[in-house]
């Protein structure tokens, strides 16, 4: 049976008595807002007798609510366009009432199956944390399950933002070497003098600074994996080293003439095309084929729009679990907005989005408006293709409606739809006193 909210202004005992016999309700007090309310129950029905604005901002604030509108000042017709199921002039529980609350039911009930359907389809289309029933990615995930057991070296090509990391992780965790470590280098992020020890070690006194000696990346993988991102950048005079490891599995710290024994398997990734880069000379032929043999190419999310709602209800959760509130969805205006756009940075941006609209949101939906504009730069966070920390955007979103407010704290407190003592422990956490 659905939870349900008599909001009547005065209701009449029979009215109290034959209801509660009926139905699992709950009565609204005289001093009690049934919008604030269903902001903190969430009743799956509500009797309201009150004006079209409360309908409205009612529908706003959860519009999955199913509002049975009483109010003989309000057009039937405006009522049912802002939301309404059905409306009545009197605040009476007559037979047709009743009639429209049993027709919610049996709705609300065929929801639910669907509901819990989609659940167990979320489930089936998700693997190692990456979400998708698009064919190019059922088809990739299963080459990784037939791949897993056996690769040695394994090249990942994609966009930046599909998820080449994620993809790399589940290759790992698919492996007989899933309990073993996962080690991770982005070879862009790395000054190319360093590289070479980062990866291989050095001995001590290898070169000024090197003051001890010093386990490289291939030693702490140990038997697991070294996950290489932006293998494309590599410098060439560290290539020929990286080609013994995958030919013969030697590799030397730097300085330093005893030969070592690579065990770890080795995951690859590039948003470049590696073949142009061997036809530019900046990236050596013989390496790229030892890494060719096994390549996983992952689609942009703009070839793989039929994965938008999965993925939207995977980043919804993952969000409302990050800042510690319940968010049911996402409107169909927000909805048709994100599936209207390219997404030029992928799935990392389409989460990045849904992350910041999590935290704007007001409402238990996400709607239009706490969505950024799309294709431009955010107003309260910084652009950038490294992903802010969730503690980094807050703070920034938060010393941006600051601003807006011009130091009110009150204010602020009410466009964040926090409280103000929330609002100043915000403060001291982030030191925006």
């Amino acid at each position: 049976m659905q939870k349900i909210l008599l909001a009547f202004r005065n209701p009449a005992d029979e009215i109290t008595k034959r209801f509660i016999k009926d139905y699992d309700v709950d009565i609204l007090l005289a001093d009690q807002s049934p919008v604030e309310i269903q902001k903190k129950k969430l009743y799956d029905i509500i009797l309201l007798e009150d004006t079209l604005a409360v309908l409205k901002a009612l529908k706003l604030a959860d519009p999955r609510v199913e509002v049975v509108q009483f109010d003989c000042d309000t057009d039937p017709v405006e009522a049912v366009k802002a939301g309404a199921y059905a409306h009545f002039d009197q605040a009476t529980i007559s037979d047709a009432v009743t009639h429209a609350i049993e027709q919610i039911n049996s709705q609300m009930e065929i929801r639910k199956e669907t509901a819990a359907l989609e659940q167990v389809l979320s489930a089936k289309y998700q693997f190692q944390g990456i979400v998708g029933k698009n064919p190019n990615m059922l088809e990739l995930f299963n080459f990784i399950r037939r791949i897993a057991p056996y690769y040695r070296s394994v090249t990942v090509i994609g966009e930046t933002g599909t998820g080449k990391e994620r993809i790399a992780r589940a290759i790992h965790q698919e492996s007989p070497v899933a309990n073993r470590p996962f080690v991770t280098l982005n070879c862009g992020s790395i000054v190319k003098e360093l590289i070479e020890s980062e990866l291989f070690g050095h001995a001590k006194g290898a070169f000024t600074g090197a003051v001890k000696d010093k386990v490289g990346l291939f030693e702490a993988a140990a038997d697991g994996t070294l996950f290489l991102d932006e293998i494309g950048t590599l410098p060439l005079n560290v290539q020929p080293h990286l080609l013994r490891v995958l030919q013969d599995g030697d590799f030397r710290r730097v300085g330093s003439n005893k030969t070592l024994k690579a065990q770890c398997r080795i995951i690859a990734a590039t948003n470049v095309d590696l073949k142009e880069e061997v036809r530019e000379g900046r990236f050596r032929e013989d390496l790229y084929f030892r890494l060719a043999p096994l390549e996983i190419k992952l689609p942009p999310l703009r070839e793989r729009k039929d994965d938008l709602p999965l993925l939207l209800r995977y980043f919804i959760e993952q969000a409302s679990k990050k800042i510690g509130r319940r968010l049911t969805g996402i409107s169909r205006p927000a909805q048709k907005s994100l599936n209207g756009y390219d997404w030029p940075g992928n799935v990392r941006e389409l989460e990045n989005v849904i992350e910041r609209a999590a935290i704007l949101a007001t409402e238990t939906f996400i709607q239009e408006g706490d969505l950024p504009p799309l294709g431009g730069s955010s107003p309260y966070l910084p652009t950038s293709d490294t992903s802010l920390s969730l503690d980094e955007a807050i703070r920034l979103h938060v010393e941006a409606v600051l601003q807006e407010c011009s130091g009110n704290r009150s204010h602020a407190s009410k466009k964040l739809g926090i409280s103000r003592r929330s609002l100043l422990r915000k403060l001291e956490k982030y030191s925006l006193n």
